[in-house]
């Protein structure tokens, strides 16, 4: 299958965040502990009226059952949803719950109180205002896994984790290794493990990633890769952002046989036209280490109509040279794809999310139009609250790779996210 197709993913808008506020309990049983840690709360204790202080034993527990105490309120600071710390809080006096205090005829004078030592004076402990904040706080682990493989008995298998978490400036960093397998007929078969790191920071409406790191090969030298993209709004409702990525032309064994690099580069643009219908295009040029050269255009206009949507595909492809025999990578000089889809999203169960979809159009290569279709699946099983697991199938006869027969490309592909 193409490039493209392989790059491509849902586009998601994020923004959408809900903090909640919630406020200690009060807890009635001597020395007990009450840790939050995920709130941004002030309590205030009700006010208490002009009543002189209650002097007697009885005197209090009836004041502590009518009258909720200050004492035991703490306010959270903003740096306990990062590091919380426990609050103390402090124990009262016990309460004694018998049937003579819901009714006055049972109830039994308690014998005469003995005589009260003086109350010890505590130190109050002081909240650190400024917890300790770890280096990175690992807040996402995501295992992607895909097999692609072609009536060429071409296969490509990539395994390819990524842990990511904040740094204690509000930065994401993240980290990325894997084992991906590269077969085809006649070629020396690659595996490959790389080893990359990724930055990202929030500057005004800005977000940028930066990242880079190095492919290990088990009969190749070893190779260094970067990326880089950054966005920004345009108003409320479009986004554009801008990429740039090099490193090893993972299209197949050959390319890697034959060590294919190459730069890449280009603009995305996503407009939200309003909130069922959107916009999404990009353009891709391409300059490779055995001096060809290529651009790749993309567009897709989708509609939704609550579960169901349609939506309208244009690809273009150009190469400079056809070095398909020489390289190994499909390169053709004019390629063109236009289709339509359509699909259904919707929850099967509490736990299974579902999405089909189906698209037909035609096709384009040397001149020559072919019909292009394609079909697929992909659910989503909540396994808990933090864990996921997408499962998806598709296939599609779209040319990526000149032979003797139609191409068509299958492909399984997996993922696990996880939460902490």
């Amino acid at each position: 299958m193409f490039s493209i197709f392989t790059k491509i993913k849902n586009q998601q808008l994020y923004g959408f965040q809900l903090l909640k506020g919630l406020f200690f309990l009060r807890v009635l049983v001597p020395g007990v502990c009450l840790p939050l840690v995920t709130v941004i709360a002030r309590g205030e204790a009700a006010e208490k009226g002009s009543f002189s202080k209650p002097a007697t034993t009885e005197e209090r527990l009836i004041w502590h059952w009518l009258e909720p105490s200050t004492e035991d309120w703490e306010a959270l600071s903003f740096g306990s949803l990062v590091d919380p710390v426990p609050v103390q809080i402090q124990a009262s006096e016990p309460l004694i719950a018998a049937p003579e205090n819901l009714n006055p005829g049972l109830y039994i004078p308690p014998p005469p109180p003995e005589p009260t030592p003086p109350e010890a004076i505590e130190t109050p402990v002081e909240a650190d205002d400024d917890p300790i904040m770890p280096v990175w706080q690992i807040e996402d682990l995501t295992v992607e896994f895909t097999d692609e493989f072609s009536n060429f008995d071409q296969s490509n298998q990539v395994i390819e984790p990524t842990v990511s978490g904040v740094l204690p400036n509000g930065d994401r960093l993240a980290f990325t290794t894997g084992f991906n397998n590269y077969t085809q007929p006649d070629v020396d078969s690659v595996t490959n493990i790389p080893l990359k790191v990724a930055w990202t920071r929030e500057m005004g409406n800005f977000t940028t990633t930066v990242g880079g790191g190095i492919d290990i090969f088990d009969n190749l030298p070893l190779s260094f890769n970067f990326q880089a993209n950054t966005s920004v709004p345009l108003g409320r409702q479009a986004n554009l952002s801008f990429f740039v990525e090099q490193g090893p032309y993972k299209f197949n064994a050959t390319t890697l046989n034959e060590q294919i690099t190459a730069w890449q580069y280009g603009p995305n643009l996503y407009w939200q036209i309003d909130p069922n219908t959107s916009f999404f295009s990009l353009v891709r040029w391409g300059r490779y280490n055995d001096g060809n050269r290529e651009q790749q255009s993309f567009s897709r206009f989708e509609h939704r109509m609550g579960e169901f949507a349609i939506a309208a595909n244009v690809f273009n492809w150009r190469y400079r040279q056809d070095l398909e025999s020489a390289s190994g990578y499909f390169s053709p000089q004019d390629f063109l794809v236009i289709n339509g889809e359509a699909a259904w999203q919707g929850e099967i169960l509490d736990w299974l999310d579902c999405r089909l979809s189906a698209s037909w159009g035609q096709q384009r290569l040397a001149g020559e139009w072919t019909p292009a279709y394609s079909y697929g699946t992909q659910c989503t099983m909540k396994i808990s609250e933090s864990t996921e697991i997408d499962l998806g199938y598709g296939f599609n006869n779209v040319i990526g790779q000149s032979g003797g027969s139609a191409f068509n490309n299958r492909a399984v592909s997996g993922a696990l996210r996880m939460s902490f």
